[in-house]
């Protein structure tokens, strides 16, 4: 893990999960513009994905030396373009990421800092999905304990395809069919008008949230790729995140 934050008293915390073939060194570098933005009212704890990974797009040769690399789903876990596009690939979150959630909200908290929100790149919005999800269906079913999945708002860059990954352990306790539904909680999409996997991002959103004021918030910077925003985009995604925080602190 590494985390980004400044002195004074204690912010809030938004949990980062980076892209496929990367890790939490490398995202903390991409998040760095961002985090220039926000870091007077929240912190971000970047998370490391369990699974080994290849390089994935992007990485080389811009972090050659920051090896090695991580994914969120075990090499096993593969999909189909149809599947990706229709949202039919696994649901649940592998238990080895729900560990690393649990124990990452444990020592913030210990810490005393609120784990406010979430925040992922690529396949680790598939994580944020996840979480958003179990935060509002815990909310929703009265489910006991869990605590630490509480999630008020996310951040979604370059979106993965659908589902979302969500921990079993929550679906469980969910009256069976009621686990389905779209995403409410505020969430700022921001999409690649040059992404080639756009299209990925386009149908996460379709599927998995409500697109309204107080829900998901799309904005598509038309020159950018598969990377983080910059220059007035990322001032704008700053803004939106100090304007959230405003009303879930």
């Amino acid at each position: 893990m590494a985390q980004q934050q400044s002195s004074g008293p204690v912010k809030p915390t938004l949990l980062a999960f980076h892209g496929s073939g990367s890790n939490a060194l490398c995202h903390t570098i991409q998040l760095a513009r961002l985090t220039r933005v926000i870091k007077d009212h929240v912190n971000i704890e970047s998370l490391q994905a369990p699974f080994p990974s290849a390089a994935g797009p992007g990485i080389l040769p811009y972090f050659d030396d920051c090896g090695p690399f991580f994914r969120w789903l075990p090499p096993s876990q593969t999909a189909s373009i149809s599947a990706m596009r229709d949202g039919t690939s696994t649901h649940l979150m592998p238990p080895e990421v729900v560990s690393l959630i649990k124990s990452t909200v444990e020592s913030l908290r210990a810490k005393g800092s609120r784990v406010i929100g979430v925040i992922g790149f690529s396949q680790g919005t598939k994580i944020v999905a996840g979480l958003l999800r179990a935060s509002e269906l815990r909310a929703t079913y009265n489910i006991p304990d869990h605590d630490w999945c509480d999630f008020a708002f996310g951040i979604s860059v370059c979106d993965s395809y659908p589902p979302g990954l969500v921990p079993e352990e929550v679906l469980k306790l969910v009256p069976e069919g009621k686990g389905e539904g779209r995403i409410a909680r505020p969430t700022m999409h921001v999409l690649g008008g040059k992404d080639e996997w756009m299209w990925a991002g386009e149908a996460m959103v379709e599927k998995e949230y409500e697109v309204k004021e107080g829900g998901s918030t799309v904005l598509v910077c038309e020159d950018m790729g598969h990377v983080y925003p910059m220059g007035e985009d990322c001032e704008r995604v700053g803004r939106w995140v100090v304007e959230v925080l405003g009303k879930v602190v």
